[in-house]
């Protein structure tokens, strides 16, 4: 089947889009450089296999793999085999917003992000492939039941699947973490939350109530990074998402970073990168 659509790169312009033949054509648009997507995305693989990253961290998507990419996540995809097929359906940002969505899935949402990809079983595959054919079918015809107030319901039915997802892989229910391993977790979080307003480990430290020696140094012994390292990491990422993707001026992407004074924001891409944001942009 020909789609004509595109998994959204940063937000859709309708409340939603959906396809269920998604080739690696397509998939490898998402190529070469990270891209923040602002939309909810949830896909399933029925086919082939997709290496990307997802946020700061690599996956391999296999078929039979359900993936929940929330909002404002970064991913680049880096390798994707020649008979990779994806379903999916998206929400806007702005149809999310509009219900409350995450705070919707807020118990749920440090499990999807430290494991957005799911394998599923063989008859609950059948099941989403034959699901997504159905939203393919009932968007592509004149009497669409696809209209804003069945939306909600259709969200609320995939993520209470994504749900039973999670609930059913006894190995994901939330670990019992050491406190350097807590501290390290909530520090990630912390990091998603703020790294526009705050690059300082001693702001982080105060957040998490503890001194910044012994802060700084168990990050660097459950993460093998320095805490600043994983700052940058996040800060660079969002901004060679925007330098790639946008047309924005970089000054405009250096005060969205939090840096009031372009040349701070140049010197602080060059540390991270090696070259500036203007090469990284024409490179």
């Amino acid at each position: 089947m020909k789609i004509d659509v595109d998994l959204p790169k940063f937000d859709i312009p309708k409340d939603y889009i959906v396809g269920d033949g998604i080739t690696g054509d397509i998939l490898n648009m998402y190529g070469l450089f990270p891209c923040k997507i602002k939309a909810g995305v949830f896909a399933f693989c029925t086919q082939g296999t997709i290496r990307l990253t997802i946020n700061l961290s690599e996956y391999t998507v296999r078929a039979n793999d359900f993936v929940t990419l929330l909002p404002n996540t970064f991913i680049q995809i880096h390798e994707v085999s020649d008979d990779a097929r994806v379903c999916f359906v998206a929400f806007s940002s702005r149809f999310l917003e509009g219900i409350n969505f995450i705070r919707t899935i807020s118990n749920l949402i440090v499990t999807i992000i430290e494991n957005p990809a799911v394998p599923l079983s063989e008859n609950a595959a059948a099941i989403y492939k034959d699901f997504f054919a159905l939203l393919v079918r009932a968007d592509n015809d004149p009497d669409s039941i696809l209209f804003a107030d069945s939306l909600k319901p259709i969200l609320d039915l995939i993520f209470q699947g994504i749900i039973n997802m999670y609930k059913k892989i006894s190995t994901w229910h939330e670990p019992v973490l050491s406190r350097d391993k807590e501290i390290a977790r909530e520090f990630v979080q912390l990091v998603w939350q703020y790294y526009t307003k705050e690059r300082s480990a001693s702001f982080y430290a105060g957040k998490l109530r503890i001194t910044l020696p012994h802060f700084c140094s168990v990050i660097k012994k459950t993460t093998g990074m320095t805490a600043l390292d994983i700052i940058a990491s996040v800060v660079i990422l969002d901004a060679k998402a925007q330098l790639k993707s946008t047309n924005q001026p970089i000054k405009e992407i250096s005060i969205g970073l939090g840096y009031s004074n372009v040349a701070f924001f140049d010197k602080y891409f060059r540390r991270y990168v090696g070259m500036s944001p203007l090469e990284y942009r024409n490179s």
